[in-house]
Formats: structure tokens, sequence, C-alpha cells
């Protein structure tokens, strides 16, 4: 699972997710005088679980119907809304972790179009409307709620662990060879070093190898060459991160069993302080914290490591896609998007920004907020060092018809890793260069029907040669 679709769907990727509960699902919803019906929610946000089990009480009553909320984590929310798109029994409401861009769930009758009063467009940026990310055809289909600026590929460290180990753990290593030489230092002094979430369908390590190139000089996003428009999965940058990943395995600073860890299983290690390091997103305070409340006053962060010391920690993200939507089987589509209009509500986003997952729109929100130092760090931390990337589809909506047609390759980034790692793949860089090869053909393959359709695109739509590393990408371009 990948937090991903939720920044920048016009790269064909599988959706967003990092949670902690390890119950498949859970349900809340209250009865109001008045109400009539039930409106369901579904969604896969760990951290906001308490928040919008009292948040589907509170709006009961001011929608007239009784909102059910049910929470599913990362490893099953996939499959449990695919099943219940397949049965015409989707919810109201419920999360963008589906792993299609927005033309698939327009074509595939996933999603209904919303409607947002003039009082919440009010308080949203005025690019947070992107045609073939959050609309299509001029028809809104959500909003963002969650700033670009993060990322999936902080490391967070036990504070008595490390400190036990002679470590500062105020002061996270950020090069390979001085985290490398920290986790030994745990590993002597009896702590179990690090957890990976490895496993399941490799999504998020997937995700995190992406992030670790692009601070190791990849010049992309997701194997895509911002300047070039090709794919380069084998280019030395993913090489690079991939070996070092080998080289703590092999060397046992790597917990076992990780490669076979889901999000779920590797953050449970973390927060119930059975590993000194864990390398999980921004939001793992607040996925941390659900599991277990105590891990809290001993959570301390770094930011994403580089190969070398001195190198710029950059990263660069798409704009956002919208969180939610509303299912196209929904009875009460007007009731759903009033209900997904309520999150802008001041209430609402206090009580997201206090849940720590993943940032608001809005970061200034977080500096005064009530969240543990370790939080504001990370969050700092991004502001400074994620920035805008150029898309092809902010350049042209027209490739929203590309997008529409393309397909899942696998094996992808993060099955490679499983398979390096495990020992059943050998030779990296060529696999690596197989996956460059089968999504450049994917590519190709959708543009030649989107043209064929009668859309005015073509490979130049995803070339940026006035793209610079450091930087915003204009918002005109």
């Amino acid at each position: 699972m990948t937090r991903r679709t939720l920044l920048g769907a016009s790269v064909f990727a599988a959706v967003s997710a990092a949670t902690g509960c390890s119950d498949s699902s859970s349900q809340s919803g209250t009865a109001s005088g008045g109400a009539t019906g039930t409106l369901d929610w579904w969604d896969h946000f760990s951290s906001f679980k308490r928040l919008n089990d009292d948040w589907a009480k509170t709006q009961s009553s001011p929608l007239k119907t009784n909102v059910a909320h049910t929470y599913y984590d990362a490893s099953k929310a996939t499959q449990a809304f695919q099943l219940a798109h397949q049965a015409n029994k989707m919810p109201d409401v419920y999360s963008n972790v589906i792993g299609l861009p927005l033309p698939a769930l327009v074509s595939g009758k996933w999603v209904h179009e919303v409607t947002i009063p003039a009082d919440i467009k009010s308080k949203l940026p005025k690019d947070a409307f992107t045609e073939g990310i959050t609309q299509l055809d001029g028809k809104l289909y959500g909003f963002p709620m969650f700033s670009f600026r993060q990322s999936s590929t902080l490391v967070w460290v036990n504070k008595d662990h490390w400190s036990k180990a002679g470590l500062d753990p105020n002061n996270v290593p950020t090069d390979y060879a001085a985290f490398k030489d920290a986790l030994g230092k745990l590993k002597s002094a009896g702590i179990q070093p690090l957890t990976l979430a490895i496993g399941a369908d490799g999504g998020r390590i997937r995700d995190q190898v992406d992030d670790m190139a692009q601070v190791a000089g990849f010049p992309g996003y997701q194997g895509l060459q911002f300047t070039t428009g090709e794919y380069a999965y084998h280019h030395d940058a993913y090489v690079t991160v991939i070996e070092f990943l080998k080289q703590l395995n092999d060397d046992k600073l790597i917990m076992p069993g990780s490669n076979n860890f889901g999000v779920v299983d590797a953050r449970t290690r973390y927060a119930s302080g059975a590993v000194g390091t864990f390398i999980d997103g921004i939001w793992c305070a607040g996925g941390s914290k659900a599991l277990a409340p105590t891990i809290v006053d001993k959570l301390a962060s770094g930011q994403i490591l580089v190969p070398t010391s001195g190198m710029d920690p950059w990263c660069y993200r798409g704009r956002p896609a919208a969180t939610y939507f509303v299912s196209a089987d929904s009875k009460n589509p007007d009731a759903a998007g009033k209900l997904i209009a309520s999150f802008m509500s001041d209430d609402y986003q206090k009580g997201m920004v206090e849940a720590m997952d993943q940032p608001p729109l809005n970061l200034d929100l977080v500096a005064s907020s009530n969240v543990v130092d370790a939080y504001k760090k990370g969050v700092e931390y991004c502001k400074k060092n994620v920035f805008l990337m150029p898309q092809a589809i902010v350049k042209n909506p027209a490739v929203a018809r590309i997008d529409a047609l393309r397909k899942p390759v696998t094996p992808h980034v993060g099955n490679i890793v499983q398979g390096y790692l495990g020992g059943s793949i050998k030779d990296l860089k060529a696999e690596l260069k197989k996956l460059s090869d089968a999504t450049s053909a994917d590519r190709a393959q959708a543009l030649t029907k989107a043209k064929a359709a009668g859309a005015k695109v073509s490979e130049a739509d995803y070339v940026f040669s006035d793209w610079k590393p450091g930087q915003d990408y204009g918002a005109a371009k």
C-alpha cells in the first residue's frame, strides 16, 4: 500500500495507506433524534479512528441521517473496497485507497460528482482543484485535505533504546555509514536495531525506495525522469539504495521477519518497544500512539537517509488528489458530499492535526498545536525539503486519457527488493531494467490507444527540460 495517489494521481501508482491497528475493521455509529437512514463512511486512517468515530456521531444530527464510520487497516482496505464495488455495495463515503487514477475511477463507476459549498472552497488553495486529479471534464470529485509536503521515509527512534546504546536520539544520523554504525551499537547493547515494512504487497518499501532514490540523486519520481520523460528504475541511485538495504539485511541489523511484515506488523514492533528504530512516514507518531499510547513520550525522529554526509535530502511530490470520494452507489450523495465538506471545519482540522497523521494543507497549524516535538520536527523537515514536482497531467489535462488506460506493472520496485533481500533475485540492475522497459511499454500502449481515440497527447507531455532540483516547479507550467 502507498499514500501516493493522494500525492499526484497522474502517475499510475497504487494508493495510499499507513495504519496501525491490527483488527481488519471496526465500526462506530449512533442514532440521532430525527435522523433517518444510514450514511456509511469507510476509511483506512488509523490515527484518525477515534476522531472519525466521534465525528460520525456529531454529524448525524445536522445531516439528518445516522452516520456509521468503519475503519479498515491498510492491509485489508483495498480488498474490502474492491469486493464491495463488485457487489454494488460500496459505502457512501470512502477514503482514496483503491489504487486507480481519477479517470479510471470515473470510467469504472467508482465515484460520484460532489458539490462543495462556496465557504468550504474559500478555505482551500486555488490550485487544490486540478483537472485529472481532483476533477474531470469540469466535474469535481473531491478535494485534498493533506499537504503534499510529506514523506513516507523518515527515521523514527525509541529514545530509551538509543540512550541505552549510548546514542543521542535527538541527533539521528543522516547518512548511510553513520546510520549503519548506530544500528551496530544498538545490536551490541542487546537491542533489536531496525524494522521495515518490506512484506505484504511491497507497496510501502517501494515508496521508501522511491524516496531514498530521489535523495540519492534520481531526478524524478517513481522511476520517471523529469527532464527526459523516460523511465529509468535501473538508474544508479536505485541500485545504491537497494544495495544499502541488502547490506543492513546481510549484517542482521534488520529485525528477522521484516521481509514478511506489512505496515501494521512493523509499526506494532516499534510501538511496543521491541525494536529501536523504524523507517516510516510522517504519520508514524499518530499510528504508533493508536497502537500503544505509552510510546508517545519515547518518540524521536530524523530525516530521510542520504548516501553521503552533506547531500541535500530533497524529495518531490505531485499535487495531492482527493482524500475522500462519494461512491457511485450512494443513495444519498448530497449528504455524503456534505459530510466530506465538514472535514474542513475548524474543529475537525484541529482534531486532524492533533491525531499526528498526514499533515494538513495548512502546515502552519502544526507549530502551535498540541503534538509531540518529534512530529513537529518531521513536519518542519518536510516543509524545507519536499518540493512540488512537474506533472504531465498538469501540463496537459488530456493525459488523463492515458492514465485511464494504464495497468499495474509487476514485479514493481517493492517486489524486487523483497526478492533481492530474500535471495531469489541475483542480478539487481537487470531486474530493474526489466521494470523500466515494462513500465515504458505500458505507457506506450496506453498513449497509442488514447491517441487513436482522439486524445491530443504525446510523449513530449512527460518532458520537463526546465526542471531544476531543490525548488517547487512553477504552478503555471
